[in-house]
């Protein structure tokens, strides 16, 4: 949602999380590299099957740790990419797993879109039509939240209390 009113107020943002399911769709180095790590099932009739790949990945750390040493570099490599055609000053990274990649550490700034955990819980499992299991795997999987906290001062509550719009504002204030 963040992501979404930053660009309606015109700034680039880039969406890893979307990037990274194109790229894993269209670059063949990748595509032959997650064949090799989960086998030929990782892909449907020439499409990445998800559902196989996350209970892979959910189950198994060190898969979802080939999986992220081979999807992450090729993310990384399509922003530097999105970047040089920028022409905004001010440019935008919506990242799901930031922190646990320590890529947050390459950026001049780091907000964090924070909710509770009952809310967040929710919100993927409606999104993404998983069980409260599946998605608490997920979220296992993660930094906890208030470990993002201490490593950045820039937070926008997006608890459904709080107005989006007037906190975003405040940060971009920080950099103009």
């Amino acid at each position: 949602m963040v992501a979404k009113v930053l660009q309606l107020m015109g700034y680039p943002v880039y969406s890893s999380d979307q990037r990274a399911k194109e790229i894993m769709q269209e670059d063949q180095e990748l595509i032959a590299g997650l064949k090799e790590l989960f086998g030929e099932e990782a892909y449907l009739d020439a499409n990445l099957n998800r559902p196989y790949i996350a209970a892979q990945i959910f189950k198994d750390s060190s898969k979802r740790t080939a999986m992220n040493n081979l999807v992450h570099p090729a993310v990384r490599k399509d922003f530097q990419n999105w970047v040089s055609r920028q022409k905004s000053d001010l440019l935008f990274q919506e990242s799901a797993l930031l922190f646990e990649t320590g890529n947050y550490r390459s950026f001049d700034a780091v907000i964090l879109v924070s909710a509770p955990e009952k809310v967040r819980m929710e919100r993927v499992k409606e999104r993404d039509q998983l069980t409260d299991e599946q998605v608490q795997s997920r979220f296992n999987a993660q930094m906890p939240e208030e470990e993002k906290m201490k490593l950045t001062g820039l937070v926008v509550q997006n608890d459904g209390n709080h107005l989006l719009v007037p906190q975003i504002l405040e940060i971009i204030k920080k950099f103009q």
